[in-house]
């Protein structure tokens, strides 16, 4: 297994960890795209930037690694989803996504460093069939 796949596996094992403790919503969290989620659905992929090549150093080829976290919700009952889109972005809700990204900033060794550099607003996924945010996530490798 690569490194990024490793960092993708254990960030959603931190964040499946950090919402399964808190809450009895079943929340899917995987930690590659999926492609039809069963909501709510938090999923892991590289980030159009995939590569912050200001964070490379001396060897270091690209850089820390740049992913979207992205939570999807079914509209069909707007309320409920909104609700848990809303927690999922709250800094003092414990379903905080980012709270769950950053509570190990090594993921478990794997990492040298974990950030969240910028969350979204609401958006509409394939076509509307879902309603969701992204985050951004900016780690380092330990090895980098």
């Amino acid at each position: 297994m690569t490194a990024l796949s490793s960092l993708m596996d254990e960030l959603a094992d931190q964040i499946r960890a950090a919402v399964v403790a808190v809450t009895d919503i079943d929340i899917q969290v995987e930690p590659r795209m999926v492609m039809s989620p069963s909501p709510p659905s938090i999923d892991i992929y590289p980030a159009p930037d995939s590569r912050d090549t200001t964070s490379a150093g001396y060897g270091d080829l690209d850089g820390a690694y740049m992913l979207t976290v992205r939570a999807r919700v079914d509209p069909s009952d707007h309320d409920a989803g909104q609700d848990v889109l809303l927690a999922f972005m709250d800094d003092e809700d414990d379903l905080c996504i980012a709270a769950a990204i950053e509570d190990d900033p090594t993921l478990n060794g794997l990492a040298a460093s974990v950030d969240v550099v910028s969350t979204s607003g609401f958006g509409s996924f394939a076509d509307g069939a879902y309603v969701g945010c992204q985050w951004t996530v900016r780690i380092i490798n330990a090895t980098s």
